[in-house]
């Protein structure tokens, strides 16, 4: 799937896969002690299989939908929803959506309907009918931009919008958030194209190239919004989404990525460097990573939480007076395996940075669109910048 994928630019939605009816879980706890409890004595394998591993893919796995049903809490996980990461490393699923509760009513209501081949309603259940939800959110971004976004935008967009549900937001879940519902519940195509006034999106699709003697560096450097900084001390909230296509070889086993990119969001600092040249250091967090003191993070954990050498990462981080300077830049840079080369053609990425207020009031959207109006970066608005495009 991942050299089809490749080959014909083209995303394969995928469903994650159901446990055997005697196999599945009891309906989710209402206590995350409760959660912990029941996972920390489950000895049944539930974990994903091919092909709901294709690390080009979105593995989709499903959740409870909202319904007025005591037994199945409304954004849990379902019943019968395989976890990841499976074989791999990563994240598997990818997303979640609803999927029917796994336990029918006497009524027969399972909280989600298709139609049968008669055009009758139906209650139905299972990941295959949570996939096509996310495929279409997919579909609808893409026709919305006019085919204009790379899959690799396509993928980032979906996943930037998501988010956990509720039932998996308590403390000390989540490890097994991730595992059920991956980057979150995906949001509609016009939600992802469109913005409150307190934030602003910008997107980056490009290709990461090797220049002459080592890969290059994107650097995108721009001003905090003037609402949310005082003197050099910024306050918000940021978050990066990094979607990428490296190199991949099956025969490295769980090393099969050959390339790693890395975005991360940098503050000018008050002194420079011993060069005499302007310092920035990195003032964001990978999503899943924990909370460190100004430790050194090991390797296993960069890997295991930090998501190094995988293709999609996020992070994020909340700023409340941080810094004395109002000068940032976004970048991504590159690690390469020792035995690999990187690719001549580069490797095709996308990122998404959003910088909003988290109280609702400052109009960041207006001052950040007012400054890159007023710098040489040609910004125009996503849905825009495909529709002006000659037909041919």
């Amino acid at each position: 799937l991942d050299r089809i994928a490749d080959t014909y630019g083209v995303i394969f939605v995928n469903s994650a896969g159901n446990l055997p009816s005697e196999q599945s879980r009891a309906p989710w706890p209402k206590k995350p002690n409760e959660v912990i409890r029941y996972f920390a004595n489950r000895t049944s394998p539930d974990t994903i299989y091919k092909p709901a591993e294709s690390v080009r893919a979105i593995s989709v796995g499903a959740l409870n939908p909202p319904q007025e049903d005591r037994a199945h809490i409304a954004g849990a996980p379902t019943i019968y929803s395989r976890r990841g990461p499976g074989l791999q490393v990563g994240v598997k699923p990818d997303l979640a959506a609803y999927g029917g509760v796994g336990v029918k009513k006497p009524s027969g209501a399972t909280g989600l309907s298709s139609i049968d081949g008669n055009g009758v309603p139906t209650p139905v259940t299972g990941t295959s009918f949570a996939a096509p939800l996310v495929t279409r959110s997919l579909a609808g971004l893409d026709a919305a931009t006019e085919g204009g976004l790379s899959p690799e935008a396509l993928r980032a967009m979906l996943i930037h919008g998501a988010q956990i549900p509720e039932p998996l937001t308590k403390r000390g879940l989540k490890d097994i958030a991730r595992q059920f519902a991956g980057f979150g519940l995906p949001v509609a195509a016009q939600d992802m194209l469109e913005t409150d006034d307190h934030q602003i999106t910008l997107l980056f699709q490009s290709r990461l190239t090797i220049g002459e003697k080592k890969p290059v560096i994107l650097r995108f450097p721009f001003t905090w919004p003037r609402s949310l900084s005082s003197n050099g001390a910024c306050s918000g909230r940021a978050r990066i989404t990094l979607v990428y296509s490296p190199p991949l070889d099956p025969a490295f086993g769980a090393e099969f990525v050959r390339i790693n990119l890395e975005a991360s969001l940098k503050q000018r600092q008050a002194e420079n460097d011993k060069e005499g040249n302007p310092r920035y250091t990195t003032q964001i967090d990978a999503k899943f990573l924990p909370k460190r003191s100004g430790l050194a993070v090991p390797e296993k954990a960069l890997i295991d939480h930090g998501l190094k050498w995988w293709p999609v990462k996020q992070y994020g981080k909340t700023y409340n007076a941080h810094g004395e300077s109002s000068q940032w830049r976004l970048e991504v840079t590159s690690l390469v395996r020792a035995e690999a080369m990187f690719p001549a053609e580069g490797v095709p990425f996308a990122v998404l940075l959003t910088i909003d207020d988290p109280g609702g009031t400052a109009p960041v959207f207006q001052e950040m669109q007012q400054a890159l109006q007023a710098s040489p970066v040609n910004a125009q608005a996503l849905q825009t910048a495909f529709r002006v495009r000659p037909r041919q």
